[in-house]
């Protein structure tokens, strides 16, 4: 018993001390530099929402990539959805929870017709996703006459940027991935299809159907994303010529810091972890006063750094086998 809560708590510590340590950092340089305010009062409010919009995001993109398929309708589908429910639930004075509802279940369908779409043509999936983007981006320029979605002055619906609405809803979104990624058949016949897919068919997983169950969870996601991106800004408007790919840039990051510490954490978790790390890097820059290209420079490195490590970890391992056994073997020629 004992044994497994020092685990435990190895896992909680190792699984937070990135953000912390990089929480601690940019607080102590603000602070040092004349750049107070980092991480408190509205700037905290910022680093929250920023974590929950890309961390819903990082989450519905981490459903398909860590299965081989990247999705590059994952921005055209945020935004399709959000106009589609946002319009619609305007319209009929739905609400907060109306927007919320609807916008899912619209995200879903449209994941849902993704998810078909790629496993009845059976072509590469970014070719599919790259198809599926512009017939999105052409739907959502279409719908209103291109005037997207505005809820600018609707107090009542736009809540999910704030407290406590949007930890509300990103506490609901981990418990239900975790259980959903870590403890239902479609979690572990997902893992099985990433780690090895011929094996997994051959001992009769379907993957066409988890394919399709990821592609609609992820436009859940989206659907979640776009009510918390509308909250923040109030309007969304039609993208075109794959311009909506820009709103899954930010979900780079908060994947390769989720994949460096998931062996300590869930990996819903562990992303979302990412996301909060991301987030203060971000605020941390903007409070430095960083131009814009310059955070973005330094956002692309940090991201290489981790790519590098994560697909490098594992000569990490080795090492420390390497250097068990050889422990091993001096003790054991030492007590001849």
């Amino acid at each position: 018993m004992q044994g497994k809560l020092k685990k435990i708590g190895k896992n909680i510590i190792m699984s937070l001390m990135i953000p912390v340590i990089v929480y601690l950092l940019f607080f102590i340089v603000c602070n040092a530099s004349g750049h107070p305010g980092f991480g408190v009062g509205a700037d905290l409010q910022t680093i929250l929402y920023t974590s929950v919009y890309s961390g819903l995001i990082a989450l519905a993109m981490t459903m398909n990539l860590t299965s081989g398929r990247f999705d590059f309708s994952i921005g055209a589908t945020l935004v399709l959805a959000i106009i589609l429910g946002g319009n619609i639930a305007k319209d009929f004075h739905m609400g907060a929870l109306g927007l919320l509802a609807l916008t899912m279940v619209i995200g879903g369908i449209i994941g849902l017709v993704s998810g078909l779409v790629y496993v009845m043509l059976g072509l590469p999936p970014m070719v599919v996703s790259l198809g599926l983007a512009m017939i999105y981006e052409a739907i959502g320029f279409i719908y209103n006459r291109a005037k997207g979605v505005k809820l600018i002055g609707k107090n009542d619906m736009l809540v999910y940027s704030k407290m406590p609405w949007a930890l509300v809803v990103i506490v609901v979104v981990l418990v239900v991935m975790v259980i959903v990624w870590d403890y239902t058949k479609f979690g572990y016949n997902r893992k099985s299809l990433a780690s090895g897919q011929k094996i997994s068919t051959d001992v009769g997983i379907n993957e066409k159907s988890n394919a399709v169950i990821c592609y609609v969870i992820a436009g859940l996601l989206l659907g979640i994303a776009g009510c918390v991106y509308i909250s923040k800004y109030g309007t969304v408007t039609p993208e075109t010529g794959l311009s909506s790919s820009s709103y899954f840039m930010t979900a780079f990051l908060p994947m390769f810091i989720g994949g460096a510490i998931e062996k300590y954490s869930s990996r819903p978790v562990a992303v979302f972890i990412g996301a909060m790390t991301q987030a203060f890097i971000t605020s941390g820059f903007s409070r430095l006063g960083f131009s814009s290209s310059l955070m973005t420079v330094l956002n692309g490195v940090i991201v290489m750094i981790f790519l590098i490590y994560t697909s490098n970890s594992y000569l990490l391992v080795e090492q420390k086998m390497f250097r068990e056994k050889l422990e091993k073997a001096r003790a054991a020629k030492e007590v001849k």
